[in-house]
């Protein structure tokens, strides 16, 4: 007993190469890298973080991981941005709370902020902020003059490097890693 299945009607010969010719014409576009305008050549993936309503960027190649909701343990005697430490892995890192930082209102419950995990240089660091938006591409264009601060505090300015035109705080991570020199002072 012979299980064979039926033959599929074979398509006409120009209908066949018409076929291959798009699936040719795709696989050539997909293969292409994409052609960005002069502009857009610039950008940089920065991922977007919330405190409340305010938004900030953080440069993508320094996220090293993004936990789910996380409640840092307390250190006593530890400066007052640091929201505690935090088990990564099996390592103890610090944690610095962003809002503390920029000296921005105290939030009322936070047991559902997030901690990103911040690399640089060797060197490990947790952020306590309340979101994690989205990944978003800023160019030069994007930016205007470093140092902008926008509406963020004298003692945080020293932590943005910049805002969009649409008042995106770009955070200087090299400043955050330099708030772990600080030592132990309240």
């Amino acid at each position: 007993m012979n299980h064979r299945l039926p033959a599929a009607p074979e398509a006409p010969a120009s209908q066949q190469q018409r076929i291959e010719a798009v699936w040719s014409e795709r696989a050539r576009r997909l293969a292409q890298r994409p052609n960005l305008s002069g502009a857009a050549q610039d950008a940089q993936p920065v991922v977007v973080l919330g405190i409340g309503k305010e938004r900030y960027g953080v440069d993508l190649q320094d996220v090293a991981e993004v936990f789910p909701p996380i409640l840092p343990t307390p250190v006593p005697g530890a400066a007052m941005v640091f929201a505690g430490v935090i088990n990564v892995h099996g390592e103890i890192r610090p944690v610095i709370d962003l809002r503390r930082l920029l000296g921005l209102e105290a939030a009322g419950k936070r047991g559902d902020s997030r901690v990103i995990l911040l690399r640089k240089g060797g060197r490990e660091l947790g952020l306590q902020i309340d979101s994690v938006e989205q990944i978003r591409w800023i160019g030069s264009h994007d930016a205007p003059a470093a140092g902008h601060s926008g509406t963020v505090s004298a003692q945080g300015s020293v932590h943005i490097k910049g805002s969009t035109k649409d008042l995106l705080m770009l955070l200087r991570t090299e400043s955050l890693f330099g708030e772990l020199d600080t030592g132990v002072t309240s």
